[in-house]
């Protein structure tokens, strides 16, 4: 009796943090479908659970691609495992590219800004949202968060808004679009959040140690294992 009891709250718990993790997910997947457009070739990079990529196929009529070292992810989505350095996809293939919370992690921020440049289209669009260490208070979040992640991702890297201005700048990206987001979008987590839309200039990185068709056939290999997985006809959510 006592187990099926504790099996009972852990049971309604992870469904807890599973709708919780839906709804918060849709709210972003709401937001940044208001600056893209129906159609758009999407690559979410960094997509973690899913649910965004997931979200956005169905708002953009179009099948938005995700990218993360794990295995597989909760939501059925187009998804990649990719090595956290190259994305197994080839040059020019997005007109967009999200960047949601995921920069920070990153343990060499260009080589992930160069891939970025890559796949990316000219003129092609990228959104990032980033915690931004403003305060003393945002750099304690900032610095807890990092240890909570460090185990897992590697060191956290947080930049203010000047320093993403000049790294954005550095790669040819103009920023078209750039706002601050409240802090107490997460109550557990309350930092400064930026939101930025970026637009490429088709500057491209001179040196790549591996040829396009490499990333061919890495997408071709990747794209039919996923194959396997069964897909599901995607509803567009409720509005809220």
């Amino acid at each position: 009796m006592g187990m099926n009891l504790i099996k009972n709250i852990n049971r309604r718990a992870r469904r807890r943090r599973r709708r919780k993790q839906v709804g918060k997910a849709y709210d972003m997947a709401l937001e940044i479908a208001r600056v893209l457009v129906e159609g758009m070739r999407v690559l979410d990079v960094g997509c973690g659970n899913g649910f965004i990529a997931h979200h956005l196929t169905a708002l953009l009529g179009t099948k938005v691609v995700g990218i993360d070292v794990a295995r597989t992810t909760d939501a059925r989505i187009n998804y990649l495992c990719y090595d956290g350095e190259r994305f197994p996809l080839p040059d020019d293939s997005f007109d967009a590219l999200l960047l949601c919370y995921v920069l920070h992690h990153a343990q060499d921020l260009r080589a992930v800004l160069t891939e970025v440049c890559r796949v990316l289209r000219a003129g092609g669009l990228i959104v990032v949202y980033e915690d931004i260490p403003g305060n003393l208070w945002d750099r304690f979040m900032c610095l807890m968060h990092d240890l909570m992640w460090r185990g897992r991702t590697g060191r956290c890297s947080f930049l203010r808004e000047c320093e993403w201005q000049r790294m954005f700048a550095s790669f040819g990206f103009e920023i078209i679009s750039e706002r601050r987001l409240s802090r107490w979008r997460n109550l557990t987590y309350a930092v400064r959040h930026r939101f930025y839309i970026l637009k490429s200039q088709g500057a491209k990185p001179l040196a790549r140690s591996r040829s396009s068709a490499h990333y061919r056939r890495a997408a071709h290999v990747h794209l039919q294992s996923s194959k396997a997985q069964e897909e599901v006809e995607v509803e567009k959510p409720i509005s809220v």
